[in-house]
């Protein structure tokens, strides 16, 4: 049993996947969920010497992420961090949009969120304490096309993490989110392999490239550290290469329509 377990959600693939990798290095056993297949990723961490287990888990469903925390700290031991990745995107435009297409972004994005860092938070207040991230987005606070569900599902994300840090403060929880821009992962790489989308999104960004699953996961290790970000909680910490700064370029949702729409709608 491990001393430390973090909990991450989404960890399949991607950002979620990256991060149950960075956080294993530094010393957590690892309980990476999701809806897809976890096992490479926790072969992949045990065969580097780590600790981890693999869970199969709808955050969408309040039993099924009970269930995952106690079997998480039954195999690994007493969690002390969460990294609430899990989410979805869906392009529909706003005079189009359905309830339907309303709720299948915020049943995840919102609803799942909440039973994940509600779940998570209560286990770590009994543990002593750790820390939780939730993965938002720069369109937490910047308006895209046809995706207005999507962005206000990342605003709530960020109200919670608020609201949940000036509560468990005083409980030993410090709570914060990170806001990628344009990231490469296999959810977005048909997209970015579009004719000149990548190239617009790197133009977008004062530094000159798109992002990288390993530049969010070095946010969440850095603030799930309870010695280098002792005194941070209640933040957001936007990771998007500068795109924020101006809010101009490429628009990631709109220049890929026509790939969404064809995939039947979604995103990842």
């Amino acid at each position: 049993m491990s001393a430390r377990v973090a909990l991450i959600t989404g960890a399949a693939r991607g950002i979620g996947a990256e991060a149950a990798r960075v956080l294993a290095a530094d010393g957590f056993a690892v309980a990476a969920a999701d809806v897809r297949d976890c096992g490479p990723v926790v072969a992949e961490i045990r065969d580097a010497g780590g600790v981890a287990g693999a869970y199969d888990c709808d955050i969408r469903s309040w039993e099924a992420v009970a269930g995952l925390v106690s079997h998480a700290e039954r195999d690994l031991g007493p969690l002390r961090a969460c990294v609430q990745v899990a989410g979805a995107y869906r392009v529909v435009p706003f005079l189009e949009m359905e309830p339907a297409d309303w709720r299948q972004v915020l049943d995840v994005n919102i609803d799942g969120t909440f039973h994940v860092c509600r779940l998570a938070a209560e286990r770590i207040v009994a543990n002593g304490g750790g820390s939780i991230v939730a993965i938002s987005s720069t369109a937490a606070c910047l308006a895209w096309d046809n995706t207005a569900h999507y962005c206000v599902s990342k605003a709530a994300i960020e109200a919670l993490v608020r609201n949940m840090a000036y509560e468990l403060g005083g409980r030993g929880v410090r709570v914060n989110a990170v806001a990628p821009g344009t990231i490469r992962t296999p959810a977005t790489l048909d997209e970015l392999a579009m004719p000149g989308v990548e190239a617009s999104e790197a133009d977008a960004c004062p530094l000159g490239r798109i992002g990288e699953p390993m530049d969010i996961a070095q946010a969440v290790r850095f603030l799930c550290d309870d010695a280098r970000s002792a005194w941070i909680t209640g933040q957001s910490l936007v990771v998007d290469g500068g795109y924020s700064t101006h809010g101009q370029g490429a628009d990631f949702g709109s220049t890929c329509d026509s790939f969404v729409e064809a995939k039947g709608g979604e995103r990842g």
